[in-house]
């Protein structure tokens, strides 16, 4: 089976809320409003470059995604860039699809911004996912993400 790698557009829309709303089902058991979520990504695909998505497609069907958002770090003097959203189709897996598209994306990044490191956060009990990113050179950066909700949890 043969993969292609592109830079999400606004026409990818509607399938990377769905994958969006998989991720979280399938890692957190969680429900998310579907209308909610698609909203978000249309604000995420508006905000380029600070939000790019980018998509794995064979037989021109989307098959796996992943976001990158970017972070300024002044202590660094450049971009910090957080991957986020990352899902592949369960008939997908293990075929090296996520590593290939994030090779893809991070080439991109790299050209357009030159980052100074990639980060992300993954749940404590998704080992999995864990071992996945280590795997690929990812590494515990000694920080525990903590958060103050400023609006009412979407459900």
């Amino acid at each position: 089976m043969e993969f292609r790698f592109r830079t999400a557009d606004f026409s990818d829309a509607a399938i990377l809320a769905e994958f969006n709303c998989r991720l979280a089902w399938e890692t957190e058991q969680r429900q998310l409003d579907r209308d909610l979520v698609l909203a978000g990504v249309q604000g995420g695909l508006q905000r380029y470059p600070e939000v790019r998505y980018f998509v794995a497609e064979t037989d021109e069907l989307v098959i796996g995604q992943l976001m990158l958002t970017r972070e300024w770090s002044d202590w660094r003097n450049g971009w910090m860039i957080w991957l986020q959203s990352v899902y592949v189709q369960s008939n997908c897996r293990r075929r090296k699809v996520f590593q290939r598209l994030l090779q893809f994306a991070t080439t991109v990044v790299q050209q357009e911004d030159n980052p100074v490191c990639l980060r992300l956060y993954v749940e404590h009990n998704n080992a999995a996912a864990q071992e996945c990113y280590r795997n690929l050179g990812f590494r515990d950066a000694g920080y525990l993400v903590m958060e103050q909700p400023l609006r009412p949890a979407a459900h």
